[in-house]
């Protein structure tokens, strides 16, 4: 005899399909003590001309980072090698990875022989029976407006990436991003990544111009070359918006002649408290605050202090290019006055703020190249540039050398903002608060003062 349903056998039997489902992931794991590194390696962590915002640790050893000889990478956070908090961290990320692996799957979100590159997905969890491919093009995660949303990436095998990068898009958190790997994650050339990768070996960045906002957390050893890794501001990421046309975009990207050699230059001098810079630095005037043979440094610098004839002739090169650039045309519908940044997907191109300042105060401003690797971007900022918990995102092949910021008088990038491009402003340029970092760089026709700050070529 068939029974009848209940209204409350109902609604359980609808409770219990909606939770067994892997569409979507209610609240984001524990890290526990985890949260608080960047980077963290069982077996070992080796840096190479990199630099990571946050905390350093492993079981084993930690090279490549500030010690009492020359340093190979940039460090804003410290270093735990062998110590009660690496040890407690490394024990909470075992925890974490195996229950993001115990968690419930959903056939229809099995992505097994799929190319990450070119979706758009929901919160959930997903999975590769083998290896995630993100190879090329962009995966966006969106969040639908929800920034608790939680998306949670079950790896069989590892993941391998190339040109490529993820982007968050309405209201997306970074720091609820999960990939949980059966073997070892390789985030190679041009990678823009983001999320917490939890591997069950190794964690490897590979080339230049690659990125993580989030966490690299490996069982066995995280090996970093010529890689940006920062936990970021994790705040919400406005609608994308549209792309403008590339109206008079420029062909080529202006020459700044021997200041390209430079990551940071002031003509007045420079300042630096706690920060770590990758290039050569240089003033008219006066470095304060680097490692010199009498001192200890106050901030790390993967570069030289080249003497002042070469500044000189690097200082009179940005002057040459900031005019340039405050000279090329600008077209009527790149005129970008009164209107924030963030949310904002731009095609290569001159835009300009003619009389006003440009404001990157929150979230998200993308820039695609749309596959050209030489695409321009320049920004013509009348008054100043002012930022906040927001990021510079590149996309399809965007080159961070390849934009320029002409700044009619200061640009001040704030507290957890990520950067990007050459900044080349008419009187000073200050990076103030935590978690704030450039990739490109900072040149002043008076003064560069960093405070907490990341910066590299």
């Amino acid at each position: 005899m068939k029974l009848r349903q209940t209204p409350l056998s109902a609604c359980l039997l609808a409770m219990a399909a909606l939770f067994s489902t892997g569409a979507w992931a209610q609240t984001a794991p524990s890290l526990g003590t985890a949260s608080n590194f960047a980077v963290l390696g069982g077996a070992g962590v080796t840096c190479t001309a990199s630099g990571v915002s946050g905390n350093v640790g492993s079981l084993v050893s930690v090279t490549g980072f500030p010690t009492p000889v020359p340093a190979l990478c940039t460090l804003v956070g410290t270093v735990h090698a062998l110590d009660a908090a690496a040890t407690t961290a490394f024990n909470d990320f075992v925890l974490a990875y195996a229950a993001l692996a115990a968690m419930p799957r959903d056939a229809a979100n099995n992505l097994t022989g799929q190319q990450l590159g070119g979706k758009t997905l929901a919160p959930g969890v997903y999975y590769f029976d083998t290896t995630a491919l993100l190879t090329a093009g962009t995966l966006t995660l969106d969040a639908g407006g929800n920034s608790n949303a939680v998306w949670v990436f079950q790896v069989g095998t590892g993941i391998t990436t190339g040109t490529a990068s993820v982007v968050m898009a309405n209201g997306g958190q970074q720091s609820n991003v999960f990939w949980q790997v059966g073997t070892a994650a390789t985030i190679g050339t041009g990678t823009a990544f983001v999320g917490n990768i939890l591997a069950g070996s190794a964690v490897t960045f590979t080339g230049t111009n690659t990125s993580l906002v989030g966490r690299a957390l490996a069982k066995t050893a995280v090996t970093m070359t010529g890689a940006n890794i920062s936990l970021g501001s994790d705040g919400g990421v406005p609608p994308v918006g549209v792309v403008q046309p590339p109206v008079q975009a420029p062909t080529t990207a202006p020459s700044l002649g021997t200041a390209s050699n430079f990551a940071v230059l002031g003509g007045a001098g420079v300042t630096c408290t706690a920060s770590g810079v990758a290039g050569d630095v240089g003033s008219l005037v006066s470095v304060t605050g680097f490692p010199t043979p009498w001192a200890l440094g106050l901030c790390t610098l993967v570069g030289t202090l080249p003497a002042l004839a070469a500044t000189t002739t690097a200082f009179n090169d940005f002057v040459l290019a900031y005019d340039a650039l405050k000279a090329m045309p600008c077209a009527v519908a790149n005129n970008l006055t009164g209107q924030p940044l963030a949310g904002k997907t731009l095609a290569p191109g001159v835009y300009c703020f003619p009389i006003t300042t440009a404001d990157l105060t929150t979230g998200t401003l993308t820039l695609d190249a749309a596959g050209d690797s030489n695409a321009v971007w320049v920004f013509q900022v009348g008054t100043g540039i002012t930022t906040g918990t927001a990021s510079v995102a590149m996309i399809n092949g965007g080159q961070q050398r390849n934009v320029f910021w002409q700044v009619g008088t200061a640009a001040t990038i704030g507290t957890g903002t990520a950067f990007v491009g050459n900044i080349l402003a008419g009187s000073a340029i200050t990076f103030t608060g935590a978690n704030t970092s450039l990739v490109g760089r900072a040149f002043a026709k008076t003064a560069v003062t960093m405070t907490d700050a990341l910066i590299s070529q």
